[in-house]
């Protein structure tokens, strides 16, 4: 049952949404991964999905957890340049922007900035317009978004080709994750967002979360969410953000790192299948909107 919802989950997709052709340096697919509350897991799945990728084709990944910002911890680097100097205009992304891997680069939010986490539409504007600048850089960007319903983190999620909900089987973040689906579904109605269950002990806890949440954004939102991934409770994960580094670039191959890699196949594919609208313009038809 749990394999035939997830299978669903990837047809529904397909069905929802246009399709074009494999992803070319110059059509740069954009994902962003969103919850609706804190400790969900989602920088950690941000950090592997983005090294994933990066095999593929040149990434971006870009730490949309403005002025809290932790990207670069996971990718074991230390930016000298961050996103603060692209808000002031001191600096483009191109000139800002920071190798992690062959393949990977990261656009790093600031730390302990609080003007970051609240970005008025001129300093998105210049953010949008800078991003506009680099994408025929890369294959993809994978958008680590901030926790909950700031006006930026929706418009960052509307903005991108495809987005990842991601949460657990605890009520309280299934409830947050509807929350957040709530108000990207009213900015983006056609949007159709792929769900994420994090930290699933047993299977069956899982798909109970996967179905309750797909049964209530059906029922009250109109949108058949399509769960494409349960990820199980591992220690890989702590153990991982201890030494720094992406959890499949651990080499144990255990339970979460062979879902991971699972589930970066399944979103390349899903992403190939996106007609690329363009990260920066879209940001800046959220913003005139």
């Amino acid at each position: 049952m749990q394999e035939a919802l997830l299978n669903q989950g990837v047809r529904s997709a397909v069905r929802t949404e246009q399709e074009a052709a494999p992803c070319s340096k110059n059509a740069m697919r954009s994902l962003c991964i969103v919850s609706g509350k804190g400790g969900t897991g989602k920088s950690m799945i941000s950090a592997s999905l983005a090294f994933l990728l990066s095999e593929q084709g040149n990434t971006l990944l870009f730490d949309a957890d403005l002025g809290v910002a932790n990207a670069h911890i996971l990718q074991g680097i230390r930016p000298t340049h961050t996103i603060a100097e692209v808000i002031s205009g001191s600096a483009s992304v191109a000139n800002v922007v920071t190798p992690c891997y062959k393949g990977l680069d990261l656009l790093a939010g600031g730390s302990g900035v609080a003007q970051l986490a609240s970005l008025n539409a001129g300093e998105l504007e210049l953010l949008a317009a800078s991003l506009r600048s680099v994408e025929d850089r890369y294959c993809h960007m994978v958008v680590d978004s901030a926790a909950g319903l700031s006006r930026q983190t929706v418009a960052f999620a509307a903005a991108s080709d495809r987005v990842l909900v991601v949460t657990t089987p605890a009520v309280t973040a299934l409830t947050d994750a509807y929350a957040f689906l709530k108000v990207l579904l009213t900015r983006r109605p056609h949007c159709r967002p792929r769900l994420i269950i994090n930290r699933v002990v047993v299977p069956e806890e899982g798909l109970r979360a996967a179905e309750r949440l797909i049964d209530v954004t059906k029922r009250f939102l109109g949108v058949e969410l399509q769960c494409i991934a349960q990820l199980p409770d591992d220690r890989a994960a702590f153990i991982a953000t201890q030494e720094q580094r992406p959890v499949v670039r651990g080499g144990s191959n255990g339970p979460l790192e062979q879902a991971l890699r699972e589930l970066a196949v399944t979103v390349a594919k899903d992403l190939n299948r996106a007609r690329p609208r363009g990260f920066g313009n879209s940001l800046h038809k959220q913003l005139i909107a």
